[in-house]
């Protein structure tokens, strides 16, 4: 059958819509941090939508699907971690679900509502550490509320504590438990929350990244994952054997997530960019066939980001360190272009929304920046942290021409009123 060009128009715009209307993992579509929403030039108070309360302060991102938010708060004196589902449009609370966790080890720093929730059309996901079976968890729920399934990760030691963000592709959901005593990179069943397969690692030091999934040339599909104790690593989605690796690349813990530096351009080329602690950055240009050689293609001198995973248009890739310098490369070279100084400390990642960069620095300002051949600040605004609240860690999640703000126990929304 011939679709007509109305026709086809409309299933173009109707899918562009779709995407913008979702933000289904940490860091948005794919993890890339990239949104073609429209938010105002300015934000700040005079365009906040909406602000609401949550059960408990955390450092999860909110994720979202259609008109459905979903997002984490702990309470530490009662061990438990609510997952909250809020209108995205309203704010208003639709419903909540609570875990219990129960006490355990934590850098100050971290929390029991660290770890952000994966969202697809029929369900969410929240990973989470029960201290009772010293085991983590993950957890499934349909868009209503009604429990789906319990899934028991496994045990890990760690020095900082939990955090697992999981990736929904299709019909497996991918954990990453990459821990001191124990490690494996693992699919689950999203149907039924049983394990597909396991592709054990030895224990190392703690990776806190988020899979990510990439097409190959053939059609089939790879996750690409890395930590201290493996380096960056390529795995089959179908049954996790392992297609290349590039090992003794990492030193020290990783958090940035991967990346490929190229997406949302023309390229045809792929290079995924992963790092770790200590001034280790760098890009991958992974085989074309499973077996090949993986080979590194650029390093980033100087300024490597540890915590804020970078982000990048395709052309140009950007990278705040956690002592805020932000330093924009050339994607496919790695050539310095030029360089910023933020005068901030940043936990939480930068984003590109309708080609502008956007950032929240811990203390709690918000920075919203022209970037491309040269830097310039559109405007700071100073968010009010509130009691309690000693820094602002949180990736913000754009759906909806809108900016959701996570603060503490406290959540934000900007748009054009």
């Amino acid at each position: 059958m011939r679709l007509s060009l109305p026709v086809l128009v409309s299933a173009f715009v109707a899918g562009s819509i779709c995407a913008q209307e979702n933000w289904p993992r940490f860091r948005g579509v794919d993890g890339r941090g990239v949104s073609e929403a429209k938010l105002p030039e300015e934000i700040g108070k005079q365009n906040l939508r909406w602000s609401a309360r949550l059960p408990g302060p955390g450092s999860s991102s909110p994720v979202i699907w259609g008109d459905s938010l979903f997002v984490t708060g702990e309470d530490r004196k009662k061990g438990k971690v609510t997952l909250t589902c809020l209108d995205a449009i309203s704010g208003k609370k639709r419903w909540a679900k609570s875990l219990d966790v129960g006490e355990y080890h934590l850098h100050r720093y971290n929390n029991t509502a660290a770890a952000s929730p994966a969202v697809n059309e029929d369900m969410v996901v929240v990973c989470w550490y029960s201290a009772k079976k010293e085991s983590a968890m993950m957890s499934a729920y349909d868009h209503e509320g009604n429990s789906l399934w319990i899934h028991e990760i496994g045990s890990g030691k760690s020095q900082h504590g939990l955090n697992i963000h999981p990736e929904i592709h299709g019909d497996k959901i991918l954990v990453c438990h990459l821990h001191m005593n124990v490690g494996y990179v693992g699919a689950v069943g999203a149907k039924d929350g049983k394990s597909l397969w396991k592709t054990e690692f030895p224990g190392g030091k703690t990776s806190y990244v988020t899979p990510l999934v990439r097409e190959l040339p053939d059609g089939g599909k790879e996750v690409v994952v890395a930590s201290q104790s493996i380096g960056v690593v390529g795995l089959d989605l179908k049954d996790g054997k392992v297609r290349w690796e590039i090992s003794g690349s990492m030193k020290q813990r990783t958090i940035v997530s991967p990346i490929n530096v190229l997406a949302g351009s023309n390229s045809q080329d792929v290079q995924i960019a992963v790092g770790c602690k200590s001034g280790v950055y760098f890009t991958v240009r992974p085989p074309a066939k499973a077996g090949g050689e993986a080979k590194i293609v650029w390093r980033m001198k100087g300024n490597t980001p540890y915590v804020p995973t970078p982000v990048s248009d395709g052309k140009m890739f950007y990278s705040v360190s956690d002592g805020g310098m932000l330093v924009a490369l050339d994607a496919s070279s790695g050539e310095k272009r030029w360089e910023e100084k933020l005068m901030a400390n940043f936990y939480a990642s930068p984003l590109i929304v309708g080609g502008r960069l956007i950032c929240l620095s811990r203390e709690g300002e918000l920075i919203v920046a022209e970037i491309g051949a040269s830097y310039k600040e559109i405007s700071r605004v100073s968010l009010e942290l509130g009691e309690g609240i000693e820094w602002a860690d949180v990736t913000p999640a754009v759906a909806h021409d809108r900016l959701y703000v996570r603060i503490g126990a406290r959540l934000d929304c900007f748009g054009e009123k």
